[in-house]
């Protein structure tokens, strides 16, 4: 088994940290790195230091405060990757505080800085409410594998991207691929979903930090999609807000992903809003 850092930023999901954080520690991790908002809330780091001390984890545990940096225009990929920095181990998993994590992680853990791979995504599962969410949940499910699967066998006709942000890093691989001013000005996609002004210098685009690494990282490493569910997602999935469809649609629009692709897409998800985004970038280059 290799040693490896698991880095998760907190914020203030007082509910959560009970129910998730014993799941990082139960995958026998070489570190914990919790990243916080500096100051961090009292209260939340009550709770979290109540779950470290159950599983007597004090030594591998390491609590981290990040200011609020001004050359940063999104201060999570600033919390997220200041983890990264401060890690002892190069193989990194990245969480966040809403997955209970099960032992697939260390697939990917185990994949990961051999044979020029710098990352490897697992999936992530969420219990349906409705008959919508039952339909996405066997839709991912399915989509995923046959994505694997078409991947290895090389098939190319239908593109496709099931990447969830729970994946692993070789930190090495990051450093030297990462744009590093360009992550500095990327701007919290939340940001734009809602209308609001984008800071002078930022720069709006239509995915989170997670996939702008990823985007990084393939451009000189290789990226690998595993089809096993390594989380269950006790949130909303952001990814099914309309207008994240939207914008979704538009980015693997632009990534060159075929209509094909984007059928399957919202077939399988439920997304229709991810075909009119689709559809509304081709349409710009026609």
């Amino acid at each position: 088994m290799v040693e490896f850092s698991i880095v998760t930023p907190i914020k203030d999901e007082n509910n959560l940290i009970p129910r998730t954080l014993p799941s990082h520690y139960e995958v026998n991790p070489s570190e914990v790195l919790l990243c916080f908002d500096k100051p961090a809330p009292k209260n939340t780091l009550k709770i979290a230091k109540k779950v470290i001390r159950a599983y007597d984890t004090e030594k591998i545990t390491k609590i981290i405060e990040v200011e609020r940096n001004p050359e940063w225009a999104f201060h999570q990929a600033n919390v997220r990757r200041t983890g990264f920095r401060e890690a002892t181990y190069d193989r990194i998993l990245t969480t966040d505080i809403d997955l209970i994590i099960n032992r697939n992680v260390l697939k990917a853990v185990n994949t990961v800085g051999k044979e020029d791979v710098g990352l490897v995504s697992c999936g992530k599962f969420r219990y349906p409410n409705n008959l919508v969410g039952f339909w996405r949940a066997i839709g991912y499910n399915v989509l995923r594998k046959s994505f694997v699967f078409l991947k290895r066998a090389q098939t190319g006709g239908l593109k496709m991207s099931t990447f969830t942000g729970l994946y692993v890093i070789y930190r090495p691989y990051w450093l030297d691929s990462e744009d590093e001013e360009g992550i500095k000005r990327f701007v919290n996609p939340k940001q734009v979903f809602r209308g609001e002004k984008i800071p002078e210098g930022g720069v709006s685009w239509h995915t989170g930090e997670d996939t702008y690494l990823r985007d990084c990282m393939v451009k000189r490493h290789r990226v690998v999609t595993l089809p096993d569910v390594g989380a269950i997602c006790l949130t909303d999935r952001l990814e099914d807000v309309p207008c994240v469809q939207f914008e979704a649609g538009r980015y693997n629009a632009i990534r060159g992903r075929s209509m094909l692709g984007a059928i399957v897409h919202v077939v399988a998800y439920a997304h229709p809003h991810y075909l009119r985004g689709f559809i509304y970038e081709k349409q710009k280059f026609a």
